[in-house]
């Protein structure tokens, strides 16, 4: 049996629900295979369900979301090093938890990034959910050599709050050290830059900020990506994904260092999940919404479809599953608000809930 969900946001980290599942479904039955796959789609616990999976941790200088020094974990296995964004400058890695739309930056990836090369790893995947920033990917750039000026040919500080400043930028510097390098942004989002489903007016109120700074960061990261056009000839904001993470990739792509890449496909190779399905009787997935957007791509959908392009039954598991959640191909279906009822708080009680969830499975199996 394959336990290959995400996390539950807010409630619990994917090996953890990993860990309560195995423990029900063993109390079910001290017979059942049981192995553990917990999945990421480039956010917050990606790096985990690497670890998980068998890449190895080492400890890399890095800075956090308002540059900071700080050290960072990175996960390495072979030529690849996997970098979590939300690991160095996410939104809980702020101070204090104080949201700093404007302020925050990239800064910390882009040492990270170049803290991988310098010890040698050639193939670098950076997943980009839960970012504190919308800095158009200037900090990591500037992080990587990039020289970035304003109108007085003074160099800009690498945040939101600077990026309408931009006049000049040249990006040779940050193309030297990436050559030769494969880099890979995962994400589970497909926003432009820039537009009423960008970057900005999508995500930045999640970030804190408030509806001006909004369109101060709209205006910025337009002028963000003509700046980038001047330099590259590439017209980087209508492109897919672009706007991930405050638009992180945004001076990657322009240069062609960068693809970007579905975080839950990508994820699932590196840990080898795939064939992990091949050899299971049954696969169990979830997440703590299934809803409506669980289908465009997120972990579940990502797990369900492979497992059911190889005719394995899948259970999925989810802290509530909405109305408009497309269910097609699942065998059956847990969640904790069920399982809670009336009584029990079912974020509360997650724990106790997936391990009566688990020992259930195994009944109804039998």
């Amino acid at each position: 049996m394959l336990l290959a969900p995400d996390k539950f946001k807010g409630c619990l980290s994917a090996i953890e629900v990993c860990t309560e599942l195995r423990i029900g479904l063993l109390q079910g039955s001290s017979c059942v295979d049981v192995v553990l796959r917990p999945m990421g789609d480039g956010g917050e616990g990606t790096l985990d369900a690497a670890l998980a999976a068998g890449f190895e941790t080492v400890t890399v200088a890095a800075a956090g979301p308002l540059g900071q020094p700080r050290s960072a974990r990175i996960g390495i296995r072979g030529s690849t090093a996997l970098i979590e964004l939300a690991e160095i400058c996410g939104l809980t890695q702020l101070p204090d938890r104080g949201l700093r739309p404007m302020e925050a930056t990239t800064y910390g990836v882009g040492l990270a990034i170049r803290a991988a090369i310098d010890r040698g790893f050639r193939d670098l995947v950076v997943g980009v959910g839960g970012s504190a920033s919308t800095d158009g990917g200037m900090g990591a750039a500037i992080a990587l050599g990039a020289r970035i000026l304003d109108h007085e040919g003074q160099a800009v500080r690498p945040c939101g709050d600077e990026l309408n400043d931009v006049a000049a930028v040249d990006l040779d510097p940050m193309s030297a050290v990436l050559d030769g390098i494969s880099l890979t942004v995962a994400t589970d989002v497909s926003s432009p830059l820039t537009g009423e489903f960008g970057a900005a007016h999508v995500f930045a109120a999640q970030k804190g900020a408030t509806a001006e700074q909004t369109r101060e960061l709209e205006t910025g990261l337009g002028n963000w990506a003509r700046r980038l056009q001047d330099e590259t000839g590439l017209a980087v904001s209508a492109l897919s994904g672009v706007g991930a993470a405050g638009g992180f990739a945004a001076p990657f792509l322009a240069i062609g260092s960068a693809r970007i890449a579905s975080g839950a496909q990508l994820i699932m190779d590196l840990t080898g999940v795939r064939p992990a399905i091949m050899a299971a009787d049954v696969v169990i997935t979830g997440e703590g919404s299934w809803d409506a957007q669980t289908a465009a791509g997120k972990v579940p959908q990502a797990v369900l479809e492979a497992a059911r392009g190889r005719g394995k039954p899948v259970i999925a598991i989810a802290g509530r599953f909405t109305a408009d959640a497309d269910l097609t191909g699942v065998l059956t279906r847990y969640s904790l608000t069920d399982v809670a009822g009336p009584g029990r708080d079912p974020i509360r009680n997650a724990r106790t809930l997936l391990r009566e969830i688990g020992t259930q499975i195994v009944g109804q199996l039998s």
